[in-house]
């Protein structure tokens, strides 16, 4: 199987929702988001892949004429580098057309990049929102929005102060990969080194793509990640530069997330920016997928919440690999490699190991593996009064009916001993109060010990889970 194929083993789910909208022979709107580089014009390319009659319109980053003349050709079913060819004098022939040729055809109308055509022609949104309003009754047109300006898309189409708000019949918002969907495209990576590799660029399938599952994570490093002119050492400036306007002061707040400021005032403090800008730059970047407001599981202080880097690429560029900057400018991108590797990589890939650990743990409550029905899965922090220190709860999951799952990951060569239970079940019990029942959880690289093992069977209420075992191995 080739990565090009491997791309949809995680996009069942999207492909369900299209064709769901497909089969119902009626008008539908579908809006299609995400950031860039996810994968949606992949997506949409192979749902319109059996489909007899479709019209693939990918919008672009110039003016209006020449997305007209692009358009006008797509609907025509023309040839675009045919100059002589006739087209549409205006946006609202040229969809016009498509909706009346669409009361007695199903066809489906993709507008891949809408922002552009939208920042070319500012009026589509509204010319859509009458041809919908006048013919959706008797119309067969499937039309789909894509875009990948994550704030267009959330205010200007799906937004109430949008022409288009509630014309809409589906949305979809093509998220990354998680960890083991990443790793189906980096087979025939081991569990650990899927990992190891997620932890450092994430589940977004261009990325995925660079790397080689067959080679070591160091060969990675030193010759996929690291290195001027490395694809995934530019991306994360390259992503800023293309979505933000002022780039190194979002650098600068990312910068200052990484170093441990998971607080706004923290952050207004250690870059000096006002209180409004750092509220403006965490709000940007939360729309972009590079930051995530997180909060303690079962807590609804707002107070408590904190910041934290959620893309893995950007957590790795500038938490890991920034250090290192020097050594890859002086093209010493080998020696940086066998460092990191050395020095660094377990315990940043432990954190990442608790990312992967709440994944699994939703998919074996979505399959009913584990019998809870969630309510809220992330960590938890707080003190503990007995000891007067702040502790913190790696997986920690609110049930439905009142249950509490609590895990802690080891990410270590050592198995993992019976001591690390214990103290899972003394702070599983600060978590939240009246609670059902509590489901404890050991997630660990390097397999437990019999002690361990033995505890847990007394428990009964206990499950050990190696990274093999997470993945299938």
């Amino acid at each position: 199987m080739t990565k090009g194929e491997d791309v949809f083993v995680g996009r069942s789910q999207e492909l369900t929702v299209l064709e769901d909208a497909y089969a119902t022979g009626t008008f539908q709107m579908v809006v299609v988001y995400g950031r860039r580089r996810v994968g949606k014009s992949t997506l949409l390319r192979r749902f319109v892949a059996d489909k007899p009659d479709v019209r693939f319109f990918q919008a672009r980053e110039t003016i209006a004429v020449e997305n007209l003349r692009a358009l006008s050709a797509v609907i025509l079913g023309q040839d675009e580098a045919d100059q002589t060819l006739p087209s549409y004098s205006t946006f609202e022939a040229a969809l016009d057309n498509a909706f009346r040729y669409a009361e007695s055809h199903r066809i489906v109308l993709v507008i891949d990049e809408y922002p552009y055509l939208a920042q070319s022609y500012p009026g589509i949104s509204s010319l859509l929102q009458n041809l919908i309003d006048r013919r959706k009754g008797s119309s067969h047109m499937m039309l789909v929005l894509c875009g990948s300006s994550m704030s267009f898309m959330e205010h200007q189409v799906l937004g109430s102060k949008s022409p288009l708000y509630g014309r809409r019949t589906a949305q979809l918002k093509v998220k990354p990969f998680d960890a083991f969907d990443s790793a189906v495209m980096l087979a025939p990576a081991d569990a650990v080194r899927s990992v190891e590799l997620y932890s450092l660029v994430g589940g977004v399938p261009l990325y995925l793509e660079q790397l080689d599952g067959s080679k070591s994570t160091e060969w990675n490093l030193a010759n996929r990640i690291l290195g001027l002119s490395r694809y995934l050492y530019a991306e994360p400036e390259n992503y800023l530069s293309q979505e933000v306007r002022t780039p190194a002061l979002y650098n600068a707040v990312i910068s200052s997330v990484a170093r441990g400021c998971t607080r706004p005032v923290d952050i207004k403090n250690d870059t000096g920016l006002s209180s409004s800008a750092v509220a403006g730059y965490l709000k940007s970047l939360e729309e972009l997928g590079v930051i995530e407001r997180i909060a303690p599981v079962g807590d609804a202080n707002r107070k408590h919440a904190r910041y934290r880097i959620c893309d893995q690429l950007f957590l790795a560029h500038f938490s890991l690999i920034a250090r290192y900057a020097e050594l890859v400018e002086r093209g010493m991108e080998r020696q940086a490699a066998e460092r990191i590797v050395r020095r660094d990589l377990s315990t940043y890939v432990g954190h990442a190991f608790e990312d992967v650990s709440r994944q699994w743990l939703t998919r074996q409550m979505t399959s009913g593996d584990v019998p809870v029905l969630p309510l809220e899965v992330g960590r938890w922090w707080g003190t503990d009064p007995r000891r007067r220190e702040m502790v913190d709860v790696d997986v920690a999951a609110v049930g439905l009916d009142g249950e509490l799952v609590a895990g802690e990951c080891k990410w270590e060569a050592r198995p993992t001993g019976s001591d690390v239970l214990g103290t899972l079940a003394n702070r599983a019990e600060l978590v939240c109060g009246g609670v059902s029942r509590t489901l404890l959880f050991l997630f660990s690289k390097s397999g437990f010990t019999d002690e361990c093992k033995a505890a847990a069977l007394r428990r009964g209420n206990v499950r050990l889970v190696t990274v093999d075992e997470m993945f299938g191995l």
